[in-house]
């Protein structure tokens, strides 16, 4: 499964590698969500984990998603993974068209379990 992970927190990002490297899943990771369509192109990933505050970028998570979503890569399983833990934010997050929802702190063994089992998995 390749897995592209969008997280501006260096050890967020190291954690979400350690979750799915070690059981041969191939992850590419990116600070920003500003080039979403170019790094779908480039490596066509299974599952978009995507951090909904991404500071120093233009978009926040909910747009990277809404543009995933409105891509020719739509059927990609993007899970929103974040601190926002309110009914608002998980409304925005149905909205913009997230297959999952995941509030930190989180169990790498449910992003796991909800990436190997998303929709449409072979």
């Amino acid at each position: 499964m390749k897995v592209l992970v969008i997280e501006d927190e260096p050890l967020m990002e190291e954690l979400l590698k350690a979750t799915f490297e070690p059981l041969g899943h191939q992850v590419v990771a990116s600070t920003s969500g500003d080039r979403i369509e170019e790094l779908l192109a480039e490596h066509d990933p299974d599952v978009v984990v995507l951090d909904v505050l991404l500071f120093g970028s233009e978009h926040d998570g909910f747009e990277v998603c809404r543009r995933i979503k409105a891509s020719p890569y739509r059927d990609t399983f993007v899970v929103l993974l974040t601190a926002l833990d309110d009914d608002e934010s998980r409304k925005k997050g149905q909205a913009a068209g997230a297959d999952a929802y995941l509030t930190k702190p989180f169990s790498p063994l449910e992003l796991l379990r909800l990436a190997e089992n998303r929709r449409g998995a072979p």
